[in-house]
């Protein structure tokens, strides 16, 4: 086990540290970091995510329980961080979205891929797919309607915001290109060995590539460490994961489905997140220094998610 944990986060530490080194000495600026991460997104993840599609037994796909899944492990502690931030702690609407998105949000392209894909292969893929369609499809226009509403204009924008937002998702390319394997899988379409080894070809490069730019991200961090950024790091990396733990045991999953449902739920906080706190002047340090402790952290809390996983799934 130790063996694992070791293969997995040591490869993992060292590409983002050379990232981070890289953005460190002002090799990459803020422009080539948006280059790289519009190649991965766009380029290089849905190339893989249809390989690793295409490659999933149809028995999975067509079980229900897994995209559900999914939906209620990160929606319910969503709805719940942002119910309790607006009514418990009476932070005013677009802080309470902006603390939900940060500590519900976890960043499966970035880290979910290189990790995951470490520790169960292809097989992880489908997972991450589905998992990453809930931000794209419901977390990220729901987090931009509410925004809108929160500012001054918002009651003439939320509506629009929702649907603009709604509608870009489903034009990029990681969520429409995937659903073709699917298709193809469900209606038990053979696919030729050089289509899936063209598609690993140009996909592979996806790990260390996301790794490298969330070393950059790290570089660019403004860091100011304070009892809520700890508090928002613990919950992130340690009660999320116990969520989706418990959303696992209601939905009767087990295997590497539920040990991966959640890893991905224990990953960092995503970094879009900076990006609303930028765009709309609110929490930028608080959110900065959250998405880079949780980073840090991760490699402490992730090993000892696949130690308990481990154990759990195979009792």
């Amino acid at each position: 086990m130790l063996n694992t944990i070791a293969a997995t986060l040591v490869p993992v530490a060292f590409v983002i540290y050379l990232g981070y080194r890289a953005g460190r000495l002002k090799f990459f600026g803020s422009t080539d970091r948006a280059l790289l991460t519009r190649l991965v997104l766009a380029w290089l993840l849905p190339p893989l995510l249809l390989a690793g599609i295409l490659q999933t037994p149809r028995a999975d796909l067509v079980d229900y329980r897994i995209p559900l899944l999914f939906v209620v492990g990160l929606m319910v502690p969503y709805l719940v961080v942002l119910l309790g931030c607006r009514f418990v702690w009476r932070y005013d609407l677009r802080t309470s979205t902006l603390k939900a998105s940060l500590l519900a949000f976890p960043d499966m392209v970035f880290m979910g891929v290189p990790i995951l894909g470490q520790l169960f292969g292809p097989s992880s893929l489908y997972p991450i797919l589905i998992a990453n369609l809930v931000p794209s499809l419901i977390i990220l226009p729901l987090t931009t309607v509410l925004l809108e509403l929160g500012s001054d204009n918002g009651k003439s924008r939320g509506l629009a915001a929702f649907t603009k937002t709604l509608v870009k998702a489903m034009r990029e390319p990681r969520v429409w290109v995937p659903f073709l394997g699917i298709v193809a899988v469900i209606l038990d379409f053979h696919m030729p060995k050089f289509v899936i080894s063209s598609l690993h070809l140009i996909g592979s490069a996806t790990t260390g590539i996301s790794l490298f730019v969330a070393g950059l991200i790290i570089a660019e961090e403004k860091v100011e460490l304070t009892k809520t950024v700890a508090v928002d790091a613990l919950i992130k990396n340690l009660v999320h994961p116990v969520a989706m733990l418990l959303t696992v045991l209601a939905f009767g999953v087990a295997g590497v489905v539920a040990q991966e449902a959640i890893l991905l739920a224990a990953l960092p906080s995503a970094v879009i997140t900076t990006m609303f706190a930028e765009e709309y002047g609110l929490l930028q340090s608080e959110s900065s220094t959250t998405i880079l402790v949780t980073r840090v952290l991760a490699f402490a809390t992730i090993p000892i998610m696949i130690v308990a996983t481990h154990h759990l799934m195979t009792a």
